[in-house]
């Protein structure tokens, strides 16, 4: 329909306001007509006239002057045919057709000027020709039959048909105006569209939208796609409208699944779909894209319309603020960690353990340098989801050393052990590394060790943010270690400190406790000395042998109390100043020259000794261990109080890998109140007892020379138990 309005209103542009075409069209019909009637020998003379007037006016209109060539056509059609009805014809029905035709071709080819000129000039011929016939002055063959009557009828025949024609003129003008105003409106909505059009088209294949409409569904026929879709994925908009399959070969093989069941639930409740999935280009590149569409319905077929738009570069701006953030997160956290954890082997495993869980690394490796035995230990050592073994090298040996000396951070992208092996690499690992990042754990002034994460799947795997984040992890972590050694350092100098008071408290306590004695227990037998030299003085001087005798032995146990008791110091005050070289001895050999040392005391107070076996070898000095395990059996046998059956048991249990030796007895037992009490010295529990009191003392200052510690577990009444250690380190003189 819309054709057909466009067809009409070019047919009146092209064929109704062309005057120059319709002024050709009727000359040449008036021409042709004029021959044809003087070749059948009518009028020929004036019709050969006529034609060859009709050709000038041809020509004066084919030149461009149809108006003069028109009016010329007219008027000599009118002079020649007013001729021939005055002069031969008169007016018959012939010549009466002739003047209808000038009349209709005078409104043709002058509009309606023309017929009404025409018109009022034919009805004055017709009145001018009547009147002349009625007197007399024109005669012709047909005029004894016509009337005024007549003549009359055909003026106003006349008259109507100009009238007629000028209605009918009138009307196609105004009909040519409204299709002319018509077509001139469609011509400007049609070039206002095509303007839009041109804009529209312009706009969508300027802006970096790809838009479409195509059937929902993994294999939904692409209607359209806007030619931006070339440069966007390199798949032409036909290779897209002829592959149905396309799109969804292409999308990622990860995000398929997800953008089929967006977009199938957005179409169920009559939403927008918005997706956002990787698509795979022609190239080989995955690019990020966000597709967004409206859904209606075209002729009962479902199609959403929507556009496509690339957001690669917002995406990875996205993931690289995500790892921005992931990376202070591991940092912060790594930082609470150090800041919560103390102790420096706790503090590295909780470092490894954040590295590992944060940036999810295959292999992670701390490796720490200690000063001390001049090895690198490595404590967090993760491979493949094992935790291995701490196996320390020798600084100087490895890729780690390289690293410290270096002081600088180290990736290796690819040909990992060829570049690894430059570096002096020892490689242990059941799995080959592709790439690796290695950064060293140090301060301004000191270099402590190394950090480095592998992968073991993928070359160019670590990149300059790996390396700034492990910089700042390292660097906290050398803080944090620095801290803590200097906290040890502290703690160590405090423990000495602490120690050192403690000995020289308990030195003083021995001190006050051995002025005592000197003042008190031995001084008691000097008195008693003098005493009885003077009752000796006087029992000589009357003759009394046996009084003498009996001061005499008197003055001898006084003598002997004091060699004990000044022998007992003399042993104690050297400890740890005089040691004999360390042997390795098994310790079964000091357990038995022990108790030979012992054995009247054993035998005279009925007691049996029960020996373990199995025992380890003990590297110490032999005859202060002789002496210790001396002093704890004959202190055993001593307070067996009424036991019926006394019993000593010798033997040794394993703690956490050290040796515990003990000596154990079914004796009388402590009380708890006395557990320290009895290693002081001169501290007797029973004042009754044989013995100076320093024998457990002696005992105890052994055992701490070498490294150990003694204590005594009992229960009263049942029996009491020695148990010691003796430790791994070198004994000391002090």
């Amino acid at each position: 329909m819309q054709k057909s309005k466009e067809t009409i209103a070019h047919f009146f542009n092209t064929k109704v306001t062309n005057t120059r075409s319709i002024t050709l069209a009727v000359l040449l019909t008036a021409l042709g007509s004029s021959l044809i009637i003087g070749m059948l020998d009518i009028n020929r003379t004036l019709m050969l006239i006529l034609s060859i007037v009709f050709f000038l006016s041809l020509i004066l209109t084919y030149f461009g002057f149809p108006i003069p060539g028109s009016w010329l056509a007219i008027l000599a059609s009118f002079s020649i045919h007013s001729f021939i009805i005055f002069t031969s014809d008169g007016i018959r029905d012939s010549t009466m057709m002739g003047l209808i035709i000038i009349l209709i071709a005078a409104g043709l080819l002058a509009g309606k000027k023309g017929t009404i000129l025409f018109g009022a000039l034919i009805i004055s011929e017709i009145g001018i020709y009547s009147e002349l016939v009625a007197r007399g002055v024109v005669t012709s063959k047909i005029d004894n039959t016509n009337d005024f009557l007549d003549y009359l009828m055909l003026c106003m025949a006349v008259a109507l048909i100009t009238l007629l024609q000028w209605l009918v003129i009138s009307r196609l003008r105004d009909m040519i105006k409204k299709a002319e105003l018509e077509l001139q409106n469609r011509k400007q909505i049609q070039t206002q569209l095509q303007e839009a059009e041109a804009k529209y088209r312009g706009l969508v294949e300027s802006i970096p939208l790809v838009t479409y409409m195509a059937e929902p569904g993994v294999l939904g026929k692409w209607h359209f796609i806007s030619p931006q879709i070339t440069a966007l994925t390199g798949f032409s908009p036909k290779e897209w409208v002829n592959n149905p399959g396309l799109w969804y070969a292409q999308v990622h093989p990860d995000d398929r699944d997800r953008t089929i069941t967006d977009e199938t639930i957005a179409l169920e409740k009559g939403k927008m779909p918005k997706l956002e999935y990787r698509f795979l280009t022609r190239d080989g590149q995955y690019i990020w894209i966000s597709d967004e569409s409206l859904v209606f319905v075209d002729m009962d077929t479902l199609l959403v319309q929507g556009f496509m738009l690339d957001i690669t570069v917002r995406k990875t701006a996205e993931e690289q603020l995500r790892n921005r953030i992931a990376e202070l997160q591991t940092v912060h956290d790594v930082s609470e960690k150090l800041i919560q954890q103390t102790e420096l082997k706790n503090l590295i495993h909780e470092t490894g353990e954040q590295i590992r869980l944060s940036l999810m690394a295959n292999n992670v490796l701390i490796a720490i340098h200690e000063p001390s035995t001049n090895l690198i230990h490595f404590p967090y050592d993760y491979e493949n989801g094992v935790l291995r073994k701490d196996t320390p090298i020798r600084y100087g040996t490895g890729m780690t050393t390289r690293i410290m000396e270096m002081k600088k951070p180290v990736i290796i992208d690819k040909d990992w052990v060829k570049k690894a092996g430059e570096l002096n690499v020892i490689y242990t690992l059941n799995v080959p590394v592709k790439s690796s990042v290695s950064v060293p754990i140090m301060t301004s002034e000191h270099v402590f060790g190394v950090i480095t994460m592998e992968n073991t799947s993928r070359e160019f795997a670590f990149g300059e943010n790996d390396v700034r984040l492990l910089s700042t992890i390292s660097s906290n972590l050398a803080v944090a270690i620095e801290k803590t050694r200097l906290q040890d350092l502290l703690n160590q100098e405090l423990g000495i400190q602490e120690r050192l008071i403690r000995e020289l408290e308990i030195k003083n306590e021995e001190l006050e406790r051995f002025t005592y004695t000197a003042s008190h227990d031995l001084k008691s037998p000097l008195i008693t000395i003098r005493g009885f030299l003077g009752y000796l003085e006087k029992d000589a001087l009357a003759g009394n042998l046996e009084r003498m005798k009996k001061d005499i032995k008197q003055v001898s146990d006084a003598t002997e109390k004091m060699h004990s008791l000044l022998t007992d110091l003399l042993q104690l005050s050297r400890i740890g100043r005089a040691m004999n070289a360390l042997q390795d001895i098994p310790f079964e050999e000091l357990v038995t020259d022990a108790l030979e040392r012992v054995q009247g005391q054993l035998t005279e107070r009925r007691v049996s000794v029960q020996v373990a076996n199995n025992f380890p070898v003990v590297s110490v000095d032999r005859e202060r261990i002789i002496e210790v395990l001396q002093n704890l059996v004959d202190n055993a046998s001593k307070f067996m109080g009424n036991q019926p059956t006394p019993i000593i048991k010798i033997g040794h249990e394993v703690f956490e890998g050290e040796p515990i030796f003990f000596v154990r007895d079914n004796g009388i037992g402590i009380k708890k109140e006395f557990y320290k009490k009895i290693f002081r010295l001169f501290d007797k529990l029973n004042p009754d007892t044989d013995g100076s009191g320093v024998g457990l003392a002696l005992v105890k200052r052994i055992v701490e020379v070498h490294g150990g510690k003694i204590w005594v577990e009992s229960v009263e009444g049942l029996g009491s138990t020695f148990y010691f250690t003796l430790g791994s380190k070198k004994p000391k003189a002090e």
